[in-house]
């Protein structure tokens, strides 16, 4: 009997939030990460088999659980954890969150699974689909000193019963391919480390299916997590979804006699590599058969601020911002600016989307420069890009007073209007320096201006997303939605590859001020490095703004601008991974969403599969929602995003509605 006696994990990425730059092996620098992995040794792993054979088997002949007929099923998952330490019980949970899937979690060793967990034993299923972090559930048990099951063999009973009963299907994240329970159909091979040497894993027929969102003409790279490698162990069954050059199988379907299905990935993962966030989805959408409570849409919304008025620059032999050089816009950048967004709107069905918002200062529109090439250039053709104001001046707004607050916004505000800007919400703004965020003055003159949504930074404490695609309403004034917004590393004060690669390395070069890399960077790697932190933000269907500046729309003689060929080179990555349209929304549109997330979140919204001869979704809420329901096509209100139909359902306080539900 071959069971698995250990638990290998990877080391776990640290959330790239901040703008800090990933280190080699996909960190953040100056931050601790877990070890790579733990092994032992041949005579170790024999002993700590046969004390695990013990443990799973000692006494326990359970008979099989009595069948159930299935009458209804709660539209939520069930997480299954060892210990609640594995890391790809972190990165489901987090994938799981950003698309909004109810769920709930069950750390195995220290809750034991009942019957009752799993249903009421009258045909009223409490999950729509089970997640397992690892195929055997193994953790260590500190008491006896061993590593074992933290389910008995009752227990995996329980499970599979009702998985067969309720026809539910099963995902094991990280699945060693033999033993007990179940070695799922495979039969390994052996075991490999990837920080090095990454594994290319390509999607078969029966994958580019199941995981419909990627590119299959690009493999899936695995790093940084340590791979089982197994083949089928028939040629039927199970199916395999990804594999090797060399034939091996990453993650496959097996279907059991009874009819349940499971759907077993042999590499590890967490909420930061690429592969879990490439899979993650598709996971969660087989195992939920193709619908639930919830959605995901990709975004991005790049914002340079000062639009009109000038930057300080970064002066490369100073090594500071500080000697008076400064960069304003020409007109001539202005034009190159939209002949590059024209040019990647057209190269793929992904970016056709993609609008800059132009976050402007009227003042600099004003005449207050001599030899403005840039104003009559913006007047000739305004629309091409989103607006937002942000204020007149660039006033700071920590201690302005109410009345020339109102005259900031007031002034810039008429500047729409004679720069004839169509792409326009008054109600939305960006805060120089994102400050005001604590002054009731600025707030209140906000408000009555009709503001309603205003940004924070996520790199300052405290105001990062509460939750993904969350927000906060001002306690101040309540009315104002405030928006998080991300940092970068590419500089308000770099207009050039030159600037921008000296400041970044006066940083993180060695000898600089954070030292992070071996060598001082190539613009090329600075921008291979910056591209990675963005991809992950639209890997993980974020919607928070992203912070620039005006000054990095300077074209340059062969480069677009420095934010130009950030973008492109983020939407190569992203191009050769996934097949689905990136959506660009403006700070207002951003606001819309936030905010029905957040009701969302807030709703207690449930639903519940009805089965019988014809099957149906029973919605009730607490609170009024707006509630997304993927791979549902019902009502006025929905859309077709990544082959699937969202729709979105209109629930009042205490509502309830019942709506036609696919075949279970």
């Amino acid at each position: 009997m071959n069971l698995q006696l250990f638990y290998l994990q990877p080391a776990v990425l640290i959330s790239a939030d901040m703008a800090a730059p990933l280190a080699s092996n996909g960190t953040v620098p100056a931050v601790p990460v877990t070890p790579h992995r733990r092994q032992f040794p041949h005579w170790a792993s024999c002993i700590a088999q046969f004390f695990l054979a013990l443990v799973f088997f000692a006494g326990l002949s359970p008979a099989p659980a009595a069948a159930e007929t299935p009458v209804s099923i709660d539209m939520k998952l069930l997480v299954i954890s060892a210990d609640g330490n594995e890391p790809v019980f972190a990165g489901i949970k987090s994938i799981l969150n950003q698309i909004g899937v109810p769920y709930d979690t069950l750390i195995a060793s220290v809750t034991p699974l009942t019957a009752q967990t799993l249903s009421d034993g009258l045909g009223a299923g409490r999950y729509q689909g089970i997640l397992l972090t690892t195929g055997n559930l193994a953790y260590y048990d500190a008491t006896t000193n061993v590593y074992q099951s933290a389910f008995s063999a009752l227990q995996w009973q329980m499970l599979w019963q009702y998985e067969a009963d309720f026809r539910v299907r099963q995902a094991t994240l990280y699945t060693y391919p033999a033993g007990a329970p179940d070695n799922y159909g495979l039969t390994p091979i052996t075991a490999v480390g990837t920080d090095t040497t990454p594994i290319q894993a390509s999607l078969t027929t029966a994958g580019q299916q199941l995981f419909g969102y990627l590119n299959p003409a690009s493999p899936i790279s695995i790093k940084n997590a340590w791979t089982y490698l197994a083949v089928p162990g028939s040629s039927t069954n199970p199916v395999p979804l990804l594999t090797t050059a060399d034939g091996y199988t990453i993650a496959s379907v097996y279907t059991y006699p009874d009819g349940r299905q499971n759907l077993a990935i042999t590499t590890d993962g967490n909420p930061e590599l690429t592969h879990t966030l490439l899979l993650g989805y598709g996971v969660i959408n087989w195992v939920s058969k193709g619908f639930f409570l919830g959605e995901r849409k990709i975004y991005l919304n790049a914002q340079p601020d000062d639009m009109l008025i000038g930057d300080d620059l970064w002066d490369i032999g100073a090594l500071k911002d500080a000697t008076g050089l400064s960069y304003r816009m020409t007109g001539e950048d202005y034009g190159r600016l939209i002949t590059w967004q024209n040019n990647l709107r057209a190269s793929s069905t992904n970016t056709a989307q993609i609008r800059l918002e132009l976050p402007f200062n009227g003042e600099g529109a004003s005449g207050i420069y001599p030899n403005d090439s840039l104003t009559p250039a913006v007047r000739n053709n305004p629309n091409q890009f989103k607006w937002i104001s942000h204020t007149y001046t660039h006033a700071l707004l920590t201690d302005i007073s109410y009345a020339d607050a109102w005259t900031e916004l007031d002034l810039n505000n008429t500047v729409t209007q004679k720069l004839n800007f169509t792409r326009y919400s008054k109600d939305s703004m960006i805060q120089p320096e994102i400050s005001g965020l604590g002054n009731p003055e600025f707030l209140r003159a906000a408000k009555d201006f009709g503001i309603r949504y205003i940004l924070s930074d996520t790199s300052r404490s405290g105001w990062n997303n509460p939750s993904p695609n969350a927000g906060f309403y001002s306690t101040i004034e309540p009315s104002i939605l405030i928006i998080p917004r991300r940092p970068t590393n590419l500089y308000y004060n770099v207009s050039t590859p030159a600037e921008w690669t000296s400041e970044y390395n006066y940083f993180y070069a060695p000898g600089g001020l954070f030292p992070t890399w071996d060598h001082a960077l190539s613009y090329s790697e600075v921008l291979d490095k910056e591209s990675e932190i963005w991809l992950r933000y639209l890997l993980k269907y974020d919607v928070d703004p992203l912070m620039f500046h005006q000054s990095n729309l300077r074209a340059g003689d062969v480069t677009n601008s420095l934010l130009g060929d950030l973008i492109d080179a983020t939407m190569k990555k992203y191009n050769s991974m996934y097949k689905l349209p990136i959506r660009s929304p403006s700070q207002h549109d951003a606001g819309v969403l936030m905010a029905a997330r957040m009701a969302y979140n807030a709703s207690g919204v449930s639903g519940q599969i009805l089965l019988g001869a014809t099957n149906s979704i029973s919605l009730k809420t607490i609170n009024p929602v707006e509630a997304p329901l993927t791979g549902i096509s019902y009502g006025n209100s929905k859309e077709s995003y990544g082959g699937q139909t969202i729709s979105t359902i209109s629930l009042g306080a205490n509502g309830a509605a019942t709506i036609p539900a696919p075949a279970w």
